[in-house]
This record gives C-alpha cells, structure tokens and sequence, in this order.
C-alpha cells in the first residue's frame, strides 16, 4: 500500500512557504492569514501549526527565506573583489538589481509596516546589521585605500541609496497609487528601472565620491 503522507513530511513545509511568498507578493504581509496560506498549499491547519506553531513565526521565516539569499550573495560579490571601490560597485548594482525585481514586494512591505503589521516591523528593525552593515564595511574599506573622501561611511551610504534604490520603490509607488503627476512617473520611472541607467549614475556617485 502507498505510505500515507504525515504533516512531517518536508514537502509540505516547503508548499506552505511558496504559498505564503506567493499571497504575500500580490497582496502584502497583511494578508498572509494562516487559513489562506493553508488554502492556497492545500495543507490542513494541523500541517501549518505542526511547522510553524504560529502565523508570527511563519512572516519570519517567510521574509528570512526571500530576503536571506539576496545578502548571502552580496557578500560572494564582496569577497570577490580584492579592489575595494570595484566591490563597493559591484555589490552596490546588484542590491540595486535585486530592489528593482522585488520592488512592488519592499514597497508593500514598508507600507506594511507602517500599518503596524509586527513581521515588518521586526524585519526593518534587523536592517542594520545586514546589507546596510556590508555597505558601510565596503565604503570603510574604499575610504582606508584612498579611493572615497572621508566623510561619514553613513552619510555617503545615504547618498548612494537614495540616488540608486529608493526612486525604484518611490515610483512605483507613485505609478501604483497615483500619488504623482502620470505624465511625471512614465518620463522618470524608466530610469529607476534601467540597470544601464542605475549604473551611469553610480559612475557619477562615485566621482562625485572621490577624493
């Protein structure tokens, strides 16, 4: 006879995830219920409370699992480039590359949090010490081998951020909720977008660094 599937069984875990990350992706953290998850894995509550016990510590996992990898490969990029600034350029484009496809999620994510959803807010708590804290060591890093002035590491990870990341998120949001002139958001938007356009800028960022 065909051995009985358990709720131990890995592969449910890992349907419960995907599920998860697919709900979250259209509709935000907020809607990540533990009936819809269990819904869309076709898993029973009992299969969800056996692995996760609760819905809080599934957002976790849920946003460690999609965020976790992107860092993990920063720090390859990072260790790759015996050249200080050319790691600070390489690591710099592919986070930026890695906002631009996640974009619609982050932006969610941040409105999310701002609605008071816990997962969120514990997640942007955490930041420091993850991908801005390889950013600041890389900067630190460029400044000791005379290739950035040296101001404040944060100030100049500020200034590459905000001229790099943060217009992919704002106009998507803009485009999304209407919130800016269309006309506006369709002649700019395809800038944040274009990693050949990203990449001019930062050329220009970091002349504009140099000592």
């Amino acid at each position: 006879m065909p051995r009985l599937r358990r709720p131990a069984d890995t592969d449910s875990r890992e349907h419960l995830l995907r599920a998860g990350l697919a709900i979250a992706r259209r509709s935000g953290i907020k809607s990540l219920t533990v009936r819809a998850v269990a819904a869309r894995a076709e898993a029973n509550l009992g299969t969800f409370v056996y692995h996760f016990g609760t819905r809080d510590t599934f957002v976790d996992e849920l946003i460690e699992r999609w965020y976790a990898p992107m860092v993990e490969g920063l720090r390859l990029v990072a260790d790759r480039d015996a050249d200080a600034l050319a790691a600070l350029r390489h690591v710099v484009l592919q986070l930026v590359a890695w906002v631009v496809d996640n974009r619609a999620f982050l932006a969610q994510l941040v409105l999310d949090a701002g609605a008071g959803e816990g997962g969120a807010r514990r997640f942007l708590r955490t930041l420091d010490a993850r991908h801005p804290a390889l950013l600041l060591e890389l900067i630190r890093r460029a400044q000791h081998a005379g290739q950035l002035r040296r101001d404040e590491p944060e100030h100049q990870m500020l200034f590459l951020m905000s001229t790099l990341a943060l217009p992919a998120l704002v106009f998507h949001l803009a485009g999304q909720r209407g919130t800016a002139p269309p006309a506006l958001v369709k002649a700019l938007a395809g800038y944040t977008t274009d990693l050949a356009q990203v990449e001019q800028r930062l050329d220009w960022a970091l002349r504009g660094l140099a000592p």
